[in-house]
């Protein structure tokens, strides 16, 4: 069995460290004497990191910045139904295809080993997440997905998009680097009978978008529960595992809910700032004992990027970037994921930290060098822009007769 030894790498201390690889898992770490090992790679003097870890995100929205959108409502419910709902409306196989890859490709070259997207394509639900699946081994990287289930489009969408929940979870059960959730949209776009019967599909964790908006909150509230929070708990949702997208509108005690429940949440700081939602509190989140990781809600300008916004805000970027985020993809692939230590998963970054914007030089997943500042394993670059484009157009146009 082959053993590589990384070496030559900087920590944020300032040391040297090196890590040993062996069949895809860290084998060890150190600062100093490094072993022997089959085969070397230098790093260069470059800044050591463990991969980043984008807790929520939506591959499908990746050829959104190529189209021609008409001058949109700064209303966040506007927003949804001018823009996103129509979008993943006009979603076939060839353009999910297409966003994903471009996704991927964006991910890693950003210093992303592992995805968890939210996916949403209603007209093309059967088989839209082996498509993901497919495009995350091409790339190398881990991906936990799920289907968009939702009230919105009707009773057969709806329970098409149950199914391919169910069926994902089956067939990715035991993957090595591709899991399923059970994905839920949000609370206001789905029924209490609806909630109820997606608690009833499934024994997994779920994954769903919590008070983004007040009209989040307000919703739940004219229901007849105290928050967004509440409705869920009582209809079975807040379980063990599942992950939390935005929790921006959260009431007094949803975060002890939450924790108590074991729970995830992830931070869209950039997102929230861009519809204009508000401001998450991850203090206070953090402090009920919930962890919380960082995503960037289909921005594909990465965490790093991420990360300033969230600093900005004042919610500890450094913590959202590697301890909530290791946490959630721990839990998911049920090993140790973001983390370098002994037994995880060798999953790595190097940086070039000697601007004020550090830029990517190598990710690596599993031991293997995705990326390596200029070209992607699996993916060729000119390619992918003449795809992206070609799938762009076609996409244009079928938004045009929705």
């Amino acid at each position: 069995m082959t053993r590589t030894l990384f070496e030559n790498g900087a920590t944020l201390e300032q040391g040297t460290r090196w890590v040993l690889v062996e069949d895809g898992r860290i084998a060890d770490v150190g600062d100093e004497s490094p072993p022997f090992a089959e085969e070397g790679v230098d790093l260069g003097g470059d800044l050591l990191l463990p991969g980043l870890i984008n807790s929520h995100t939506h591959l499908y929205s990746a050829l959104a910045g190529r189209l021609d959108w008409p001058k949109r409502s700064s209303q966040f419910l506007k927003i949804l139904e001018q823009v996103w709902w129509r979008l993943d409306r006009a979603l076939d196989e060839n353009s999910i295809r297409a966003s994903a890859r471009l996704g991927f490709a964006a991910a890693v070259m950003h210093g992303c080993t592992t995805v968890i997207d939210h996916h949403s394509s209603p007209d093309f639900a059967e088989g839209s997440l082996d498509i993901l699946a497919e495009e995350a081994e091409r790339c190398g990287l881990k991906l936990a997905m799920a289907f968009e289930v939702t009230d919105r489009n009707g009773a057969k969408l709806f329970n098409e998009g149950v199914a391919e929940n169910q069926r994902a979870i089956y067939r990715y059960g035991s993957h090595e680097i591709v899991r399923a959730l059970f994905g839920l949209h949000a609370s206001f776009t789905l029924s209490d009978e609806s909630l109820a019967e997606c608690a009833a599909a499934t024994d997994m964790p779920f994954h769903i978008h919590l008070a983004e908006a007040e009209s989040d909150l307000a919703d739940a509230r004219e229901r007849g529960y105290a928050s967004v929070v509440d409705r869920l708990d009582k209809q079975g949702i807040l379980r063990e595992g599942s992950l939390f997208a935005h929790g921006v509108h959260l009431a007094p005690g949803d975060a002890d809910l939450l924790a108590e429940r074991g729970c995830f949440l992830a931070h869209c700081p950039q997102s929230n700032a861009h519809n204009r939602v508000g401001r998450a509190d991850v203090a206070s989140q953090r402090a009920a004992g919930i962890a919380v990781g960082l995503g960037t809600d289909g921005f594909l300008s990465g965490l790093l990027t991420e990360a300033r916004f969230a600093a900005a805000d004042g919610a500890g970027a450094a913590r959202l970037l590697y301890n909530g985020g290791a946490a959630i993809a721990s839990s998911i692939f049920e090993r140790s994921v973001g983390r370098l230590e002994p037994g995880a998963d060798a999953d790595f970054i190097t940086l070039d930290a000697s601007s004020d914007s550090p830029r990517v030089n190598r990710t690596v997943s599993r031991g293997e060098v995705l990326f390596d500042g200029q070209n992607l394993r699996g993916v060729d670059l000119a390619e992918l822009e003449v795809l992206a484009t070609l799938e762009a157009e076609k996409l244009g146009n079928r938004l045009l007769s929705l």
